[in-house]
């Protein structure tokens, strides 16, 4: 049953304040990561960096991605968050006035240096400031996102626009009715009626359905000019079903889309995946003069775009800036569905809406889910069982997420909320790791923080051409891509997550560049690790599922020495980059830092162990993950069942490629018996193999 929107925000507001409990951080900081991670899966925003501030007339929360990148589009994000779970809080004019004049007024100020002198250089709200003084010549347009748990209780909903120093602010807000909308994927919705020779002509499309009177689906070729002009008069109401809401053009994805309008119109429909639409009604002919009478729809009633608002948005873009030309060159291609019986229609639309827009954009971080690396190290995830923590006979999994989205996904497979729970157990939600964060937790033991400054997926590609290299020597593989592998990986994650909560309670801290500082706390205590030829004990830290506290000390110390390092302008060599970030960023800062002065306690390098002692660790682990898995084996084949067996028998009889002994072994299982050594069920699953890989399948 589809939940009301009272139920809506109270399932959100208990999600929130659980997160928050499980990551020990502010209920705030929780509702703008989970309010922002919306906005970025429905392309509002490619990013969001929290980034709390108020004062006497000023407000901001956070701010998305540098403009810089941003197709010159500065995006600040403001938050009211209501953990009223009783009610839903109406907010009025009067005070949305306010939270977009003090979003304004911080902009303002920003541009003042004298304000900026007053900050401490290592905050956030200093490094948003300072984003902003030194982008302001290139900024364009600027973007004020409000988002709120609270219902908007305004007949009119548009904003005059602030300018600050000749460029228009635009006032966006996102409150509670907007959010269930979105999550809603579209049920109601404003009838949207079009004579498309008001529009420049007609669309070609191809019947795609069997004769159904209350269901048609068709395939279509929309010009992109008569897309333009519907988009330049109806606006959003052709969206009202796109859960992305997708505005402007921003993003690889976007301006590919773009270039492609203006450079390649003729390639457009090759490039690009095109739009999903519905309708309740259309009204055709047949066009006689093609060589089989094409059908031609003429007029579309109740139309919207449910998948597609990117394309969209950037035709309609194209045509604003003088492209008009190129439009009538560009062929879309768009799937219709055509629902006249209005029942039907609320049952069907919403469905295709969700799963047109489940498919989420591919980033360059998903097309490497497939890799071998990846799939092996999903295997070892979800078939090993961390030993329990201190107190606890509860085991559980390390859950590695190869594709995004699968931790949800096999929740979601679940049926009843029993098994649901024991899910949640058994794969705790904050031992989920994904490929970029291992990406980040991995080169930072690498010792590479300045690769980890440039971003996730800076970071990750680099990562992935690293691991990629090793994964194709087969020598290498064999000894490097294993069991122990993945447990030494998820004691590198629990180190790195457990000294970014102590980082966050720090004294020393204040709030800015947290990652920056764990990554070259980390990077540092490995390099001045090595020096000594000795390596943390990984596997104690697996085994304990706990990072000791002589380790936690240690990371602490240089923690203060890397916060000092990052932050302090005093101390950067002349000519070093003038931005906290992107000194972050840069070989030199990694370079200096390595030249910092940090000795060793006597009571950390005793829990050290040599690299030779490792090597014993790791042959020993091995050894018996070999057994284990001997045994697993044995028992995946009994499992197979007599029939399995008795009809590889006959596959192998028929093609006469088994030996009599081996024969004897099939009729064995066959007959439900156990084999008795190791070695027969090698031989068996070697003919196994053997069968499916010449076409056997059960």
């Amino acid at each position: 049953m589809v939940k009301n929107i009272e139920e809506y925000n109270a399932e959100v507001i208990n999600e929130i304040i659980t997160i928050a409990e499980i990551d020990k951080e502010l209920t705030a900081d929780s509702a703008f990561e989970y309010f922002c991670d919306y906005l970025i899966k429905a392309e509002v925003i490619a990013t969001a960096d929290r980034c709390f501030f108020e004062r006497q007339g000023l407000r901001i929360d956070g701010y998305g991605g540098n403009p810089l990148e941003d197709d010159a589009t500065l995006n600040l994000i403001v938050l009211d968050f209501c953990d009223d779970k009783e009610k839903i809080i109406s907010i009025n004019r009067t005070e949305v006035d306010l939270i977009y004049k003090r979003a304004v007024n911080f902009i303002s100020k920003s541009l003042n240096s004298t304000f900026r002198e007053e900050l401490d250089v290592s905050s956030g709200e200093f490094q948003l400031s300072d984003l902003i003084a030194t982008t302001w010549d290139q900024i364009q347009k600027i973007k004020i996102i409000f988002i709120t748990n609270k219902s908007l209780n305004i007949r009119n909903k548009e904003f005059e626009p602030i300018s600050v120093r000749e460029i228009n602010s635009e006032f966006i807000v996102w409150d509670i009715n907007r959010f269930y909308n979105l999550w809603l994927s579209g049920r109601e919705k404003e009838d949207l009626n079009l004579e498309l020779s008001d529009y420049g002509g007609c669309i070609t499309a191809l019947n795609a359905s069997s004769a159904n009177n209350n269901f048609e689906s068709y395939l279509c070729i929309l010009p992109g000019n008569i897309l333009a002009n519907i988009f330049s008069k109806h606006s959003s109401k052709l969206l009202e079903q796109n859960v992305r809401v997708f505005l402007q053009a921003k993003g690889k994805v976007n301006k590919g889309i773009r270039s492609t309008i203006e450079s390649e119109p003729n390639m457009f429909f090759s490039y690009n995946n095109g739009i999903t639409a519905t309708a309740s009604k259309i009204e055709k002919e047949y066009n006689s003069k093609t060589e089989k009478g094409g059908m031609l729809i003429t007029s579309i009633t109740n139309f919207q775009i449910v998948n597609g608002g990117q394309t969209t948005a950037s035709i309609h873009e194209a045509l604003k800036r003088g492209y008009e030309k190129n439009l009538e060159d560009i062929q879309i291609q768009m799937k219709l569905s055509v629902i006249s019986d209005q029942e039907k229609s609320e049952e069907i639309v919403p469905k295709i809406s969700q799963f047109a827009n489940s498919q989420n954009k591919v980033n360059h971080i998903d097309f490497t889910s497939n890799n071998k690396f990846h799939r092996d190290l999903q295997d070892f995830s979800r078939n090993t069982m961390a030993p329990p923590k201190q107190g606890t006979t509860i085991q559980t999994r390390w859950f590695y997420e190869r594709a995004r989205g699968q931790y949800n996904q096999d929740k979601a497979l679940l049926k009843t909320s029993s098994e649901k729970k024991k899910f949640e157990v058994t794969n705790p939600k904050n031992q989920k790791v994904t490929k970029d964060q291992l990406a980040i937790v991995l080169n930072s033991f690498l010792c590479k923080p300045d690769l980890v400054s440039k971003g996730s997926q800076k970071c990750y590609l680099e990562f992935a051409q690293s691991f990629s290299k090793k994964q194709d020597s087969q020598e290498e593989g064999k000894e490097f891509f294993d069991i122990n592998f993945f447990k030494y990986s998820m004691a590198k994650v629990l180190i790195f997550r457990r000294f970014d909560d102590l980082v966050k309670n720090a004294e020393w801290y204040s709030a800015g560049y947290k990652r920056n500082i764990v990554s070259y706390s980390i990077a540092k205590l490995i390099f001045i690790i090595k020096s000594k030829r000795k390596v943390i004990n990984y596997g104690k830290i697996w085994n304990t599922q706990k990072v000791s506290e002589e380790l936690e000390d240690t990371l602490m110390e240089i923690g203060e020495l890397a916060c000092e390092h990052i932050t302090n302008e005093a101390i950067r060599p002349e000519g070093s980059p003038l931005n906290t970030g992107e000194y972050a960023k840069s070989q030199l800062c990694w370079d200096l830092f390595k030249k910092v002065n940090y000795s060793l306690s006597e009571d950390f390098e005793r829990i050290l162990i040599s690299k030779s002692e490792n090597n014993k660790i790791i042959n020993q682990s091995k050894k018996e993950q070999n057994k284990i898995d001997e045994v697993l084996n044995e028992k995946k084949i009994f499992e197979l069942g007599s029939e399995y067996f008795s009809r590889l028998r006959e596959y192998f009889s028929k093609y006469q490629l088994i030996s009599p002994q081996d024969d004897k072994l099939l009729q064995q299982l066959e007959s439900g018996r156990l084999l008795t050594y190791t070695w027969q069920y090698k031989r068996i699953n070697n003919l196994i193999k053997r069968a499916e890989d010449n076409g056997f399948n059960f």
